[in-house]
């Protein structure tokens, strides 16, 4: 489908209109696979429905430059932004040939020159009972990370974690967690998940009332957020009330001038299911008063 045979919508964020929307192509992976003609199903359908950017996820930067180019080619004609999403953290083996394969893509699109990846996952995996980084591991993290964050930026491209199974918060001796690394770096911005923290996926869920306060010490730090939200402890696949609410969270952008408001749901595996969801999901912010469609 064209995007010139639709009328194209619109999206803004009513009180904070200079806000930028998006989604994560994660939304999808489940249904289409991560190549040159379902991205650009996914961007024309962007462009369409009246959003600003997307997130390329391709989890281990698989993607060829040719086809990057090709891509970023689509984006630039649809007029849609994208940041470059990765899937492995720093302290997982092979990390820094992603991150580089990573980099070497997001230079290629258009917009903001953000690169994403994960703060934990594997070493967490590994150990069920395991709650948060022991100091040495936190030491470890900040270097890679640091100095990821330091060679991206000497490109112009911004690298950001997103939250994940790790604890917001450590005990400040037994264990550490997202605000240890936080308060122990500098140069690494946050994509802030905001159902995260209290899915049944944290090794020790956060109250919503001390996420939102550390996310105000941040400042610049905090980038992007991503609006998926959790029933029970368990993420889903449209978005729906949540202990830290969307209301909440997009006051607090509003606060702290974050720009990128990305719309992030669990995938399923039905392509027109995944649209289905979408097309709730905005409904459901236009019913909040959050967005407005014009």
């Amino acid at each position: 489908m064209k995007t010139s045979e639709f009328k194209k919508k619109k999206l803004a964020v009513k009180e904070y209109p200079y806000m930028r929307i998006g989604f994560s192509t994660q939304d999808f992976q489940n249904a289409m696979p991560t190549d040159v003609e379902s991205l650009t199903e996914i961007i024309e359908y962007a462009s369409k429905e009246g959003y600003h950017f997307i997130e390329i996820r391709d989890d281990h930067a698989l993607l060829r430059s040719d086809e990057c180019k090709v891509l970023a080619d689509v984006t630039l004609s649809h007029n849609i932004d994208v940041i470059y999403e990765i899937h492995k953290n720093p302290l997982d083996p092979g990390y820094e040939e992603v991150f580089a394969r990573g980099l070497s893509n997001a230079l290629m699109f258009p917009g903001p020159r953000i690169l994403r990846t994960l703060v934990s996952k594997s070493e967490f995996e590994a150990d069920p009972a395991k709650i948060g980084w022991t100091k040495s591991e936190m030491d470890s993290l900040i270097k890679i990370a640091e100095d990821s964050a330091s060679e991206a930026k000497s490109k112009n491209v911004r690298l950001i974690v997103e939250n994940f199974n790790e604890p917001f918060f450590g005990d400040g001796s037994n264990y550490y967690g997202l605000s240890d690394f936080f308060n122990n770096s500098v140069l690494t911005g946050l994509q802030f998940d905001i159902s995260n923290p209290i899915r049944n996926t944290s090794r020790r869920k956060a109250e919503p009332k001390e996420v939102a306060k550390y996310l105000l010490t941040l400042k610049e730090r905090w980038v992007t957020t991503h609006f998926k939200t959790a029933v029970a402890g368990e993420a889903q696949p449209v978005l729906t009330e949540n202990p830290l609410t969307i209301e909440e969270v997009t006051s607090l952008m509003g606060k702290m001038n974050v720009l990128y408001f990305t719309l992030e749901l669990m995938g399923v595996k039905d392509k027109h299911q995944c649209y289905d969801n979408h097309s709730y999901s905005i409904q459901l912010l236009k019913d909040k008063g959050i967005l407005e469609e014009y």
